[in-house]
């Protein structure tokens, strides 16, 4: 009669010494949760590297000569733009502008809020440069992006307003890193301010 075959457990290989044991289980434990906190840690270094290596900020520059790139070079006229001086890109997704508290859909409101005495009957033409609706546009680092530019007009009595004021335009934007962190600037204030969605305007610059 043959006896069937029996298997034998195998016991884990221990130094005899129980408190020996512990330790070096205990020390194997610790070893693995500070390898794990590192990895974490390093893991979320990385991300914010990465994203402080895609940084964007928003300026604004307010100036009295601008090149209209017709040929006649740096012009005396009134302009505002937007300045990306971060090293990442920007996308913006709202812009405001408003002068005394109140917002402008472009620059005819502006003139309207600030500079305009006349009846309209009386004003000249007026020719300006402006860019349309910039909802959605990226302004890679180092570039600029026009709001508005009016050369010098002597004939339309607005312009010289303008110009005297130009600096109490406020304006303020919302835009995002490639990596959708949102920031909002006003020109009254030095820092940015992060969001985690970018409001929605009552009245949205559109510039036309």
């Amino acid at each position: 009669m043959e006896e069937g075959s029996h298997g034998h457990a195998h016991r884990p290989h221990s130094s005899g010494f129980r408190w020996l044991d512990i330790s070096l289980a205990l020390s194997a434990f610790f070893v693995s949760l500070v390898s794990l906190f590192l990895a974490i840690h390093n893991g979320r270094t990385m991300e914010r590297l990465v994203a402080a290596n895609s940084y964007p900020n928003i300026d604004f520059s307010y100036g009295n000569g601008f090149d209209f790139e017709d040929g006649r070079g740096l012009r005396h006229a009134v302009y505002v733009s937007l300045d990306n001086t971060g090293i990442g890109p920007a996308r913006l997704r709202s812009i405001e502008l408003s002068f005394a508290g109140k917002p402008a859909a472009n620059l005819r409101e502006v003139l309207a809020l600030c500079c305009t005495e006349e009846p309209a009957a009386s004003l000249p033409k007026t020719d300006y440069r402006f860019t349309g609706d910039m909802r959605g546009a990226m302004i890679q680092a180092g570039r600029s992006l026009n709001l508005f530019a009016w050369a010098e007009a002597p004939a339309d009595p607005r312009w010289a307003r303008l110009e005297r004021i130009r600096g109490k335009i406020s304006v303020r934007v919302c835009y995002c890193s490639v990596f959708d962190e949102c920031y909002q600037r006003d020109s009254d204030h030095r820092e940015p301010v992060r969001t985690q969605a970018c409001p929605t305007p009552t009245v949205p610059y559109t510039g036309d």
